[in-house]
């Protein structure tokens, strides 16, 4: 509802909204609430439980009465206390301290203003509000009911056709070599439906949908930096933000300009994103939220192989070839940052081998079971998937601990036996338990597409080294596997790669 009479408003205010997006508004008439109508005389009950906080005549908002609700607002990551304000009362049932209950009367109904009781026409004005960093925020009612979450804020790829509109769209545009202004016009329609024409397996009909998107390689994240957008190679300090020159790595050229991502995570104020293509010659960077605004596109996975209950002959082939990969492979161990925690004195191939064996008591015959049948399903040793669940999580046993929570491990981003990590795999299967069959054929599906890529990466390498290389891009992404000599540079301790090969060899002989 709109009603006449809006107040003047004088100065910016901020505002969230329903996505999660948000927005500063200039000054002007309009309503920062949300209006609603009984009728005159009707009770005013309360959304969220909570303390009245204050009671009494406010200027034109008449009779008024704020909330401090019981219920939080989790925004990026924070917890923020709320309020909600019915304005426009004829009577206020409640005083200053006094707690009410979800759904308690705490007033009466009119469109009581600074004239008189029925000065607005009948309805209450809610507000709800925040404090954030010293200011106050307004935002959506719908948002108490869970928060808003990190990808609320990152505009997802969706079906385009004539009408369309947005920075998928114009990631779409990009992508054709097509005038970009993020429109979906007849002219957008006919350059998909000239592309549609040169492939044999799409279909004519100038919608971009999930198979022409991920035909022309709309995967995963589209980063478009805004005027004056900074990124850098570590976060920025608000105190840089209003003067870059010389503080920063490199400034995109346009707001225009696309930034392709593998991945996107939430850092507080700042997003972290590894490049597809690096900048400067490195792959991670930060960027303060408010200076970028990103499109998620789709993920570049492979199709669904379906249930197989029993490895086929080409199947079975393909994990002898990865098994002697894995034989054959050469690597050094552990280093001592990976091996003192253990409790050894020792580093290398030896360490590695012992913090395996340790590891073995934890392998009983349902998770070796387990682990078996999703690896031989996806083309992989199953000593390789017994190798990366004893480095992520000890095969389990430091699963909840540490301040995390049952199930989790990595600061609550890494679930599971395989520590199959939240913020760059959504959804995450076998929720209901961290041991579950889908939650490691998950992981090992991960594997086996990063095994993939890294072939394709680097034609030209040994399956050996192709096989370290996808157990480094497990820990941290396939941009990282650049050289053989420095594959291990950037992962966990530097050693990730050499030291899930040696416990992988290790149970190459010892699992049976």
């Amino acid at each position: 509802m709109e009603p006449r009479g809006h107040g003047y408003k004088g100065a910016v205010r901020k505002a969230i909204r329903r996505d999660g997006s948000m927005i500063s508004v200039g000054p002007g008439n309009y309503n920062i609430g949300f209006d609603y109508s009984k009728g005159f005389g009707t009770t005013v009950t309360c959304m969220y439980s909570g303390v009245v906080t204050k009671a009494g005549r406010e200027g034109g908002y008449g009779y008024r009465i704020h909330v401090k609700l019981d219920i939080p607002f989790v925004y990026q990551g924070k917890t923020h206390t709320c309020y909600q304000a019915y304005a426009h009362c004829s009577k206020l049932l409640k005083t200053v301290g006094q707690r009410v209950a979800q759904g308690e009367t705490i007033a009466i109904e009119a469109g009581h203003g600074s004239r008189g009781p029925r000065d607005y026409g009948s309805h209450v004005d809610l507000d709800t509000y925040c404090t954030i960093k010293g200011q106050k925020i307004h935002l959506n009612f719908e948002l108490l009911a869970g928060g808003v979450d990190d990808d609320d804020f990152i505009e997802t790829i969706e079906v385009m056709k004539v009408g369309s509109s947005g920075l998928d769209v114009r990631w779409l545009q990009q992508t054709l070599n097509i005038t970009a202004d993020g429109k979906f016009g007849n002219g957008t329609k006919a350059a998909v439906e000239n592309y549609q024409r040169s492939q044999a397996d799409l279909s004519v009909d100038g919608i971009a949908g999930q198979s022409t998107c991920k035909k022309l390689g709309l995967f995963d994240y589209a980063i478009y930096a805004k005027q004056a957008t900074v990124i850098k190679s570590q976060p920025v300090q608000s105190s840089e933000i209003t003067d870059p020159q010389g503080k920063f790595d490199f400034i995109p050229k346009t707001e225009m300009e696309p930034l392709l991502a593998n991945w996107v995570e939430d850092e507080g104020d700042h997003w972290k994103f590894e490049l597809k293509t690096p900048k400067n010659g490195k792959f991670n960077w930060f960027a303060f939220k408010p200076h970028v605004e990103i499109v998620k596109g789709y993920e570049d996975d492979q199709e669904d192989l379906g249930d197989i209950d029993e490895p086929s002959q080409e199947t079975s082939g393909e994990t002898n070839r990865w098994e002697k990969a894995l034989e054959n492979c050469p690597t050094e161990g552990c280093k001592p940052a990976t091996a003192n925690p253990e409790g050894l004195n020792f580093a290398g191939v030896s360490a590695s081998h012992e913090i395996a064996r340790k590891d073995m008591a934890n392998l009983n015959e349902a998770r070796l079971t387990s682990l078996k049948k999703a690896a031989q399903k996806l083309n992989v040793p199953p000593a390789i998937a017994a190798a990366l669940a004893s480095r992520e999580s000890h095969l389990g046993t430091i699963l909840g601990k540490f301040g995390n929570k049952p199930g989790w491990g990595d600061n609550n981003h890494g679930w599971g036996i395989l520590q199959v990590d939240r913020r760059h795999n959504s959804p995450l299967a076998g929720l209901n338990d961290p041991y579950s069959q889908a939650h490691v054929e998950q992981a090992i599906g991960i594997f086996s597409r990063y095994r993939d890529q890294v072939e394709k990466k680097h034609p030209s390498w040994s399956d050996e080294n192709v096989l370290k290389g996808a157990c480094v891009a497990y820990n941290s992404g396939v941009s990282n596997v650049s050289t053989i000599a420095g594959m291990n540079k950037g992962t966990t301790h530097h050693d990730y790669g050499d030291d899930v090969i040696v416990r992988a060899q290790f149970y190459l002989k010892n699992l049976g």
